[in-house]
């Protein structure tokens, strides 16, 4: 069996969680060629991954490959999307040798044994996965709003093709090399400025093997799941309830991911079950140890999280737990800051946030309405610091009649108790 990924260090911990789980649910293998593509993860990674994936029951082979830049030239990338999403496009050339692999993304958590996977007939098609949960196919609204129906029209494709995932798939090799499927997706890609899983369902098109859903659920999107596949509402049901009880692969599709201290989503402590047995960080047995180490360490790949983190850290420690707070960030913190404490938005309607006040009356006015409904402190997050030059009248308030319990570069506190 061949399995191949991807990743740059922000994701090496997490591929770590990827290829664990893997390996340590397979059955029916003794042999596991393992090749990961090297977006910039640091040695001592390396190293670290290399201890994770020495398991006792499979033989397996590591190989590291480091492609040049210049093929992801002129790609569209953001926050959540860097260079190393593309490195998949690439694999048909890395490995000449090669005709069949399992390609995995770096979010995910392996539940079941790759062999079933492994062995699924492919019947000379360039790719098998799962059919996209909320945009099964090309011609979907969802698609459609972000301008990407439009473009598969001008290329000419059925609106019934399957647009998938490109998250878990089976890659026949040899047909990507003669087709030259990587780069003409990549092509397409750079000419409409789209993410490479875009590209692939342009180039592969109505060539897709379906997988049964379960080899790629997108827990984010379960939810969705059936909306557009002309499924009676029991069906829709079970067939969700399926999703969620018995996956292979869980996926981690949403940009906030179970290593981030931001994250809500289902089935964190799967990821952080197989993180410890992967002994990544050594022998950690208290999980809060474990997760709390990982805040700390994948803080240092993204400085805004980390700068978030050590805000809920200080407020943690300033808030009473089971106080309600008045948090003013211009609705940028869009979770709950901080655990067993209720934040409510400035300006608030009905729980949600409401804008901007037009002025200092109104924000002094809403101020003492919400200190008379029981909030006991009004927290600034960097984003608002503007509000405090701005509403001087309100900034002045607050500093004449409340003691001001911090004061940083990443929030201003107001205790608001008698």
């Amino acid at each position: 069996m061949i399995i191949v990924t991807a990743a740059d260090d922000r994701f090496s911990l997490p591929l770590a969680v990827t290829l664990y789980s893997a390996l340590a649910n397979l059955v029916g293998v003794q042999a596991v060629s393992i090749y990961i593509i090297d977006g910039g993860i640091s040695e001592e990674n390396k190293r670290k991954l290399i201890e994770v994936l020495s398991v006792k029951h499979v033989d397996v082979h590591v190989t590291w490959i480091r492609p040049g830049s210049a093929p992801l030239n002129g790609v569209k990338t953001d926050e959540t999307f860097s260079d190393a999403t593309y490195l998949r496009l690439l694999i048909p050339e890395l490995l000449p040798q090669v005709d069949r692999v399992i390609y995995l993304d770096s979010d995910l958590v392996v539940e079941k044994s790759l062999h079933a996977l492994w062995e699924e007939k492919m019947d000379g098609l360039p790719a098998l996965a799962v059919q996209d949960y909320m945009m099964p196919y090309v011609s979907c609204g969802g698609l459609e709003a972000i301008g990407l129906s439009k473009t598969y029209q001008m290329l000419g494709l059925p609106p019934h093709a399957p647009y998938c995932y490109a998250g878990v798939m089976v890659m026949n090799l040899k047909r990507w090399r003669e087709e030259k499927i990587g780069p003409r997706a990549l092509e397409y890609c750079r000419k409409f400025q789209r993410f490479d899983q875009d590209g692939i369902n342009a180039i592969i098109a109505g060539e897709w093997g379906l997988l049964d859903p379960k080899w790629d659920v997108a827990l984010s999107e379960i939810p969705k799941y059936g909306r557009r596949l002309r499924m009676s509402q029991v069906e829709m049901r079970h067939a969700q309830e399926e999703l969620w009880r018995e996956p292979f692969i869980r996926h981690f599709s949403s940009p906030t991911k179970p290593w981030h201290f931001v994250y809500r989503g289902p089935a964190r402590s799967r990821f952080f079950y197989y993180l410890r047995k992967s002994g990544w960080f050594g022998p950690i047995e208290d999980m809060r140890m474990l997760i709390k180490k990982v805040w700390e360490t994948q803080g240092e790949y993204e400085p805004w999280l980390k700068r978030l983190y050590v805000t809920s850290q200080e407020l943690d420690a300033l808030i009473p737990a089971g106080n309600s707070f008045i948090l003013v960030d211009q609705n940028q913190f869009w979770f709950e800051l901080l655990a067993c404490r209720r934040s409510i938005p400035f300006l608030e309607r009905d729980g949600q946030y409401w804008g901007s006040p037009p002025d200092d009356d109104t924000a002094i006015r809403e101020l003492e309405r919400q200190r008379q409904s029981g909030a006991t402190f009004i927290v600034f997050g960097w984003p608002a610091f503007w509000w405090l030059d701005y509403y001087h009248e309100l900034n002045r308030h607050l500093r004449s009649s409340f003691r001001c319990v911090l004061d940083n570069e990443r929030a201003v506190v107001f205790d608001l108790r008698p």
